[in-house]
């Protein structure tokens, strides 16, 4: 069968799978894909899933069977707080890259940023009673809104589209002021429209977190994407910009998949606020038998949840760190292969008539990263999903990250190489043809 696909066997296949057409999860669209494919033999053009693509810097991997073969950790539990190196590299890592002092018992692995936010949003909203809402800065990651219904965690939200710099931290205060939210969850570089929040931002952000007490929950799983190469070095400003720089009341989570490129073993790191970690809450004690904060998320977050993480993991990530502390700039200069995915593709798209949603970050455009957004003058999300379906290139809805801009879709940049430029060039051409023609 050639492209493109038939509507009616894109929506057929919905069906028998059981999925809701208008409300097609990241997880549900990788198997509607992988369906078509079988069913019409045409292999598509993967941007759905922020899925790492990259070659693992070897560190890594021989740190792990070190630790296996030499230290025979593998009949080990691990310390779910961490083992000694990798917190001690977290704390040079703060240091040398955000340029904030932390003491290693704040410095956590988790099972990836995920379970980072899974367990900050709790934690969070237990900090008072009656604050158990969690603002999203949207758009965002999908999964986190998932984790607040999980929880039954109620859930409100404000837009970068129309909130950046004053406004937004205007905006966010005067949220956290009717005394109903007990934590605020953002990523930047940001997933999905890539903009970065300034450290002026994240300034007010903080002091707004401080006025109100609530739990900042800054998600920082792309650290490092949207800086180059030339200037990003330890203990050598800029660093990466963070509320950690001057709020009180914040979570760091940082991932192992994105920066390091080492998705597998799904490991990545949990910071806590010095000043906060050592806080008293007595609301906690009905649902952790304490009323210290970490104590509270070591043993009432990470323990409870996964009892650790990966033991070998652990010294391969305290590997990836120590290598960026030492200033070994290799990876920094693997992962800029998303930049220059990300600056054809959006060429690309634009050529045929597919602008950019988020397209500039305070004034400037957009930069070039592991995310971008793409919409589709006069047609919704869904309607422009299912038209690129029918093409062969899978994204998902921008409605799915929280998004205002219903009319939008997220396109992730890591399996979509150089081989398949010409193809995608193909596709959009022929798809701006056929929409041409029904206008």
């Amino acid at each position: 069968m050639a492209l493109p696909i038939s509507r009616a066997l894109i929506l057929e296949k919905i069906e028998e799978l059981g999925y809701h057409p208008q409300r097609l999860a990241i997880r549900e669209l990788r198997r509607l894909v992988e369906v078509l494919e079988a069913a019409s033999g045409e292999r598509f053009i993967r941007m759905e899933f922020g899925v790492p693509n990259l070659p693992v810097p070897p560190a890594a991997v021989e740190a792990e069977i070190e630790a296996i073969r030499r230290l025979d950790v593998q009949r080990i539990y691990p310390p779910f707080d961490g083992i000694p190196a990798l917190k001690e590299e977290t704390v040079r890592f703060m240091r040398n890259f955000v340029g904030v002092e932390v003491p290693p018992e704040v410095c956590m692995p988790t099972c990836g940023a995920m379970q980072g936010g899974f367990v900050s949003q709790i934690l969070g909203a237990r900090m008072h009673a009656g604050r158990d809402t969690v603002l999203f800065l949207n758009p965002g990651f999908p999964v986190n809104k998932m984790q607040a219904r999980f929880f039954g965690l109620k859930s409100d939200s404000i837009d970068f589209y129309d909130h950046r710099g004053d406004k937004l931290v205007r905006a966010v205060d005067e949220r956290l002021a009717r005394g109903d939210v007990g934590a605020v969850i953002w990523s930047s570089p940001n997933n999905p429209a890539w903009i970065s929040l300034t450290q002026e931002e994240l300034d007010g952000l903080a002091a707004a977190g401080d006025r109100h007490d609530v739990l900042l929950i800054e998600d920082q799983a792309y650290f490092g994407m949207d800086l180059r190469t030339d200037i990003f070095q330890p203990g050598v400003p800029p660093y990466q910009p963070s509320v950690a720089r001057s709020g009180k009341t914040w979570v760091l989570l940082l991932s192992g998949s994105k920066l390091f490129s080492y998705a597998g073993q799904r490991v990545g790191l949990m910071v806590l606020s010095p000043h906060l970690a050592t806080r008293r809450f007595e609301n906690f004690m009905p649902f952790f038998g304490t009323d210290r904060f970490l104590h509270a998320f070591v043993h009432g977050g990470i323990y409870c949840s996964t009892a650790g993480v990966s033991h070998s993991g652990q010294y391969a990530l305290a590997a990836l760190l120590r290598m960026a502390n030492d200033g070994d700039r290799g990876f920094l200069g693997n992962i800029q292969e998303y930049a220059h995915r990300a600056r054809w593709l959006k060429a690309c798209f634009q050529r045929h008539g597919f602008p950019l949603v988020y397209d500039n970050d305070l004034g400037q455009p957009i930069g070039d990263g592991f995310y971008f957004t793409i919409c589709r003058p006069g047609l919704s999300g869904v309607e422009l999903q299912l038209a690129l379906l029918r093409h062969g290139v899978s994204m998902i809805t921008l409605e799915l990250t929280g998004s205002c801009r219903t009319e939008g879709l997220r396109a992730c940049v890591s399996f979509t190489d150089a081989s398949r430029y010409e193809d995608m060039e193909l596709r959009l051409k022929a798809l701006a043809q056929e929409l041409e023609l029904q206008d």
